[in-house]
């Protein structure tokens, strides 16, 4: 009995230890494969490295609509240095919008936070060196016919690293996670392509990053210098920098009304008889916390029912959540309810907030053209403002008794010291766009309440803002409709593509025909913007028939 016991006992020893061999044998295995990898690529001697070249970069969360790519930005110059001892990273680039060189430098080292600190492991060099450095895992994977070793590893104990290794023994594809206020656990992708032999040094000279499924940066890499002289040094943070995240000033504009400012994005709080509408709800958790806060002081007892959404952009939907988790109900433009019900269930393991853990569920009500929100003590209207060219959703607000305009990104006042341009700056078509909304809705009101900018100003400082004078508001009110249209396909495909790069009166200078117009929207996509044959046909037809040699 005691040697059957002894048996028993030791085959459980043996196959408790069945999974510790597995892990070994696993680490094994990837140290071998990401020492042959190294190799490969040339990692092993190399301690920084410079590459340089051309392309487009986005701006996350800032799309016209959700269903569509980030905007397109021509890069003229990219230059990255990478220093691997020192674990640091420097980007500097150069990119047009609007006709104007607009340059950014980003500094990254082991102390930068994380939404920046992972660009630096995502790179081919930094996930080598970082999977040798955490015990990596390896496995194999066919994918469209064709194999890959799957190396995964984890920094921070959080932070999980994928990357794809081709039959070359070459990165081709990496994958990481990063917290997003909007969307929550956000897959991040890096794909590399086109490698080349630079002094030893196998690298991809063509660099795509995706940020939730959309491009946000697309490369062509043009010089590589291993092993370059670098110096990275970050400069020291501006004395006073503040994100003005938690600070809410408070201003009465009306009975009832309240004008929340802070920072950079603003919100506005409606009193109704026994509930709450705050308009906007913008940036983050934190920002939507000291905005409920202040608004629980300026009307106690009171729940808020309705979280205003003016339109989709990441920084003027990133505190949603929290309004969800208050028990309000998300009021938002019908195009951009999919994309809500998506983020609002998605996954947030990263960073978990008070709505991944309450689990409560959203409720979201849209607005077609118009809704109003009456309780007869008070009304709130709400209007789409029709063919903007800032995004297709964009909503404003309306309280008719107290004559206010609520707005956000269509019209901006500037500081009432800041100092005057060198020349007068053109026309925003998103303003004038604004006053042709107004215009048709028949909007009586004198003071407008911006959710960016210094403060509240008045209807006639947004006639001063396109060059015309106020008109008056009994001619309006007595006016036939006024017809705004959205603009056309090829408008808007030139108003997001082209003009991102030339401004307008460049393009409108130009008077050639098809062959030319050609021509021209061949050499933007080379340089990096991103048209399908479909809109490029789309395009060339809007551009000649408005740009043509006749006109």
């Amino acid at each position: 009995m005691l040697k059957k016991y002894a048996a028993v006992s030791v085959l459980a020893c043996l196959l408790g230890a069945i999974p510790a061999i597995i892990v070994a044998q696993d680490a094994v295995a990837a140290k071998t494969l990401l020492t042959s990898v190294a190799k490969a690529m040339g990692a092993e001697s190399l301690r920084a490295i410079q590459f340089s070249g051309m392309g487009s970069n986005s701006g996350i969360g800032q799309n016209i609509n959700p269903k569509v790519a980030w905007p397109v930005v021509r890069v003229k110059t990219y230059i990255r240095e990478m220093d691997f001892a020192a674990t640091a990273s420097h980007v500097q680039l150069v990119r047009v919008q609007g006709g104007t060189d607009q340059t950014q430098n980003e500094y990254i080292s082991s102390d930068s936070p994380w939404d920046i600190q992972f660009k630096y492991w995502l790179s081919p060099f930094g996930f080598i060196k970082g999977a040798m450095a955490n015990n990596a895992s390896v496995k194999s994977e066919t994918i469209a016919g064709s194999k890959y070793n799957v190396v995964t590893f984890t920094l921070q104990n959080k932070y999980k690293f994928v990357g794809f290794i081709n039959d070359q023994n070459l990165v081709e594809r990496i994958q990481t996670w990063i917290d997003n206020d909007v969307v929550g656990d956000m897959l991040v992708e890096a794909w590399y392509s086109q490698y080349k032999d630079f002094g030893g040094v196998k690298f991809p000279t063509m660099i795509v990053e995706k940020q939730a499924g959309f491009p946000v940066l697309i490369l062509s890499v043009s010089d590589v210098k291993p092993n370059a002289a670098v110096n990275i040094q970050a400069p020291p943070a501006p004395a006073g920098t503040t994100t003005g995240t938690l600070s809410v000033q408070t201003e009465k504009v009306a009975d009832g009304v309240f004008y929340l400012k802070g920072g950079t994005h603003h919100s506005v709080a409606v009193e109704f008889g026994d509930h709450i509408a705050v308009i906007e709800g913008p940036l983050n958790e934190q920002r939507s916390l000291a905005v409920i806060a202040e608004v629980k002081k300026l009307i106690p007892n009171t729940p808020i029912r309705y979280l205003v959404n003016t339109h989709h952009h990441f920084d003027h939907s990133g505190g949603l959540r929290t309004y969800v988790d208050e028990g309000a109900t998300i009021v938002t433009h019908e195009i951009n309810k999919e994309f809500y019900d998506k983020a609002f269930s998605a996954p947030r393991t990263l960073n978990p907030d008070r709505l991944a853990r309450s689990q409560k569920k959203a409720t979201v009500e849209t607005v077609g053209d118009k809704k109003v929100l009456s309780d007869g003590t008070r009304t709130l209207e709400l209007h789409l403002i029709k063919g903007n060219p800032h995004n297709d959703g964009i909503l404003l607000a309306f309280l008719p008794k107290e004559k206010i305009l609520i707005e956000v990104d269509v019209y901006t006042p500037a500081a009432a010291n800041a100092a005057a341009p060198p020349a007068a700056p053109a026309v925003n078509r998103n303003t004038t766009n604004l006053v042709e909304n107004v215009e048709r809705l028949k909007l009586d009101f004198e003071k407008i309440l911006p959710l960016h900018g210094p403060g509240a100003v008045t209807r006639a400082d947004l006639y001063a803002a396109i060059g015309k004078p106020v008109p008056d508001i009994m001619a309006i009110l007595s006016a036939k409709p006024v017809q705004v249209v959205a603009a056309s396909p090829g408008k808007q495909l030139l108003d997001t593509i082209c003009t991102t790069c030339h401004n307008l009166n460049r393009v409108q200078a130009k008077h050639v025909n098809l062959a030319d117009w050609q021509t021209i929207v061949e050499r933007m996509k080379g340089k990096g913007a991103e048209l399908s044959d479909d809109d490029t046909s789309t395009l060339l037809d809007y551009l000649v028939k408005t740009y043509g040699p006749d006109k």
